[in-house]
């Protein structure tokens, strides 16, 4: 297995190329995708290829379905994105349109997710200044002050808000799903998540698996 402690440039994974090509063969799996991928221009196509082989499976009458996931943490930051590029013309029907169109489901952030939440939370941060200092590292971070300036700053963190990776995580730990992502020095809360993939890996298993599929049909 790929380490998810990786350098600052690694993308968090857990799951090989080979484990998720693996996954996706038996057509019996949860994409989950983050906002580091669905920000990007090809995300569509990436949920037509995806489509594309359940169109396959079917024909074939093979068991097992891939589904679409975007955690509604990440559908939020998504939209917020569009807003702001699209100001009054930005059309929340279109988006609902578009999800539809793709068979990309936005499950509901649910009470279970929330207290599957604060339990990994609890798990990792056991007492408030953990908690705390957690933020404020992650803050300083952000803004891009380097560790060995960090202790200059003032206050302990307690007002620092709180990243939406959280959210994300607590849906895309559970169940029969892989975090598909992009992002470049996550931070270490991503080692709660048992499979975690880049988007390359899983485009590349899903032209895969399409591939053995159409000549499968060329050659019956």
């Amino acid at each position: 297995m790929t380490s998810i402690n990786g350098g600052p440039e690694a993308t968090p994974v857990t799951m090989t190329d080979s484990d998720v090509y693996r996954q996706i063969q038996t057509g019996d799996v949860i994409l989950a995708f983050d906002t580091s991928v669905t920000v990007r221009h090809g995300f569509l196509s990436f949920c037509e290829q995806a489509n594309r082989v359940n169109a396959k499976r079917d024909a074939f009458d093979l068991p097992g379905r891939i589904q679409l996931y975007v955690p509604a943490a990440a559908h939020a930051e998504r939209l917020f994105d569009l807003a702001q590029e699209y100001g009054e013309a930005y059309n929340a029907d279109f988006v609902r349109d578009i999800l539809s169109r793709y068979h990309i489901t936005i499950p509901a952030f649910t009470d279970s997710d929330a207290e599957h939440c604060a339990k990994l939370l609890a798990h990792r941060y056991k007492t408030p200044a953990e908690w705390y200092a957690f933020k404020r590292k992650r803050c300083l971070e952000c803004v891009g002050l380097p560790p060995q300036h960090h202790s200059l700053a003032q206050g302990s963190g307690q007002k620092c808000g709180a990243p939406n990776d959280w959210l994300i995580i607590a849906q895309a730990s559970r169940g029969n799903m892989i975090l598909v992502m992009d992002d470049k020095g996550r931070g270490g809360e991503y080692d709660l998540i048992k499979r975690v993939a880049r988007s390359g890996d899983v485009r590349a298993a899903l032209d895969q698996v399409l591939g053995e599929l159409i000549e499968r049909n060329r050659v019956a």
